[in-house]
């Protein structure tokens, strides 16, 4: 196992990993099921139509931000009542979409995460590598959380999606050559953990209690390391020197 001496650069999710995005996400997925199963639709539909058919193609066309749900929740609703061949009601139509607005903003911070974020950059170089539908929204929610008062603004990379070719992309940004002398730190199996591992680089998951189902993949190896916090991570990085 690597020395900190023989890392390069370390990369940090943002969402679920510095501050708690999922609680509001999982909220007004919950909201909206419960209002569309009052209306009866079997749940177990609303949650495929939801999940498997009407999401998929607004994370397409918004990304992966929190401005997709407004259409998202609205399609939902809107799917169904043609399936059923009934009428659409508008003003419950306006209600979904207003569920998904209630996403939006900065989110709280994680305990503990700003100061392991700060102890991190300071022994280590150390970038934000994040993922968003709308790049100005995200920044706003980064500044606002104070981590640019810790990583410099040069140092975060906002992309649409996080993929091996992404990765490996930051990488090159940074003059990384040896994918091996890099760790990434996230809550997505999906989005940071594989991605990470298929470029050859090192691996940390912070396991989340309620993740979200896109997230939830199987690892393309078991060589990475699984903790409960993002201070956890930096715990086991710094323990290295």
């Amino acid at each position: 196992m690597q020395h900190a001496s023989d890392i390069d650069l370390v990369l940090v999710d943002f969402d679920d990993t510095l501050v708690d995005t999922a609680p509001r996400f999982q909220r007004a997925r919950r909201e909206l099921f419960e209002l569309l199963v009052s209306l009866g639709f079997e749940e177990d539909l609303v949650r495929r139509t939801h999940h498997d058919e009407i999401d998929p193609v607004m994370r397409t066309r918004f990304g992966l931000g929190p401005h997709r749900l407004e259409h998202a929740f609205r399609e939902t609703y809107v799917h169904l009542v043609n399936s059923a061949a009934q009428t659409l009601d508008e003003d419950i139509a306006a209600r979904c979409a207003s569920l998904g607005r209630t996403v939006a903003g900065t989110p709280p911070l994680l305990e503990g995460a700003l100061d392991a974020l700060s102890r991190l950059a300071h022994a280590l170089p150390t970038v934000l590598y994040t993922q968003a539908g709308d790049t100005e929204y995200q920044l706003s929610c980064i500044r606002e959380a104070g981590v640019l008062d810790v990583v410099h603004h040069d140092r975060v990379r906002i992309t649409d999606r996080k993929t091996r070719e992404q990765f490996a992309a930051t990488l090159r940004e940074f003059a990384i050559e040896d994918p091996s002398r890099v760790w990434m730190i996230g809550n997505s199996m999906r989005s940071d953990i594989n991605p990470a591992l298929e470029s050859g680089a090192n691996a940390i998951f912070v396991d989340v209690d309620d993740p979200w189902e896109f997230d939830v993949v199987e690892p393309v190896h078991n060589d990475f390391i699984t903790v409960r916090t993002f201070s956890e991570a930096v715990d086991f990085l710094l323990s290295r020197r």
